[in-house]
């Protein structure tokens, strides 16, 4: 009854970039008047497990953490992906090119959750019904620590480190300008998405005590 954990690997997506040519560049760097403010969106998906029950204790085992001749009676495999979509501009000036980020969507989901109950126990049984509760243990930690991150994460997001239209940054290319702003974002969640781990791997075990697992084991007789 052990939980196995992992964090992918964020991905970057960069939605547009409207680069426009602009004659009468300002003396200094400056977004247009009527350029829209920065808009952050942080949307979660805490998705629904899904419960299997064609491995054996052996099978468990064999791809647990805790090493290959434990037997396992249930795991949650959870995996959160965490995608970021920028949306920014860039115009050029007399010094070089101006830009600044107009829109970010964060999207933090489940790419994987999934709860596995050895086999030899059937899905009638008491042992099955005590080891799925406590593997729901682990799911709903999974999903509750989601909503605080969301806010953590939309936080980040609208600290003076993002390039705005209302302090706008400069980058000699527009090249330039898309690398700096894919790395400002990174730099800017990567952080957070980390902490996030390691909350989780916490809380987790706070699930996996000798005291919980006592409390499943005496619901039923025969194990």
């Amino acid at each position: 009854m052990r939980i196995q954990r992992y964090l992918s690997a964020c991905s970057v997506a960069v939605a547009c970039i409207a680069a426009t040519s602009n004659s009468a560049a300002a003396a200094q760097c400056e977004a247009p008047d009527d350029a829209d403010g920065l808009e952050v969106h942080v949307d979660i998906d805490a998705g629904e497990p899904n419960v299997y029950n064609h491995l054996s204790k052996a099978q468990l085992g064999s791809s647990s953490i805790h090493g290959r001749r434990r037997q396992i009676l249930g795991t949650t495999q959870s995996g959160v992906d965490l995608r970021w979509f920028i949306d920014y501009r860039v115009e050029e000036y007399s010094d070089g090119y101006c830009f600044w980020v107009s829109s970010i969507d964060v999207e933090i989901s489940y790419q994987q959750l999934d709860v596995n109950i050895a086999s030899e126990f059937d899905p009638t049984s008491c042992q099955y019904k005590a080891v799925l509760d406590h593997e729901y243990e682990h799911v709903a930690v999974a999903q509750a620590i989601m909503q605080p991150y969301a806010q953590q994460i939309y936080q980040s997001l609208t600290t003076l480190s993002i390039p705005t239209a209302h302090l706008p940054a400069v980058a000699d290319s527009p090249e330039q300008a898309r690398v700096e702003v894919a790395a400002v974002l990174r730099q800017t969640l990567t952080p957070v998405r980390d902490e996030m781990a390691l909350l989780l791997r916490e809380r987790q075990a706070e699930v996996d005590t000798i005291q919980n697992y006592r409390r499943t084991w005496k619901r039923c007789r025969r194990w």
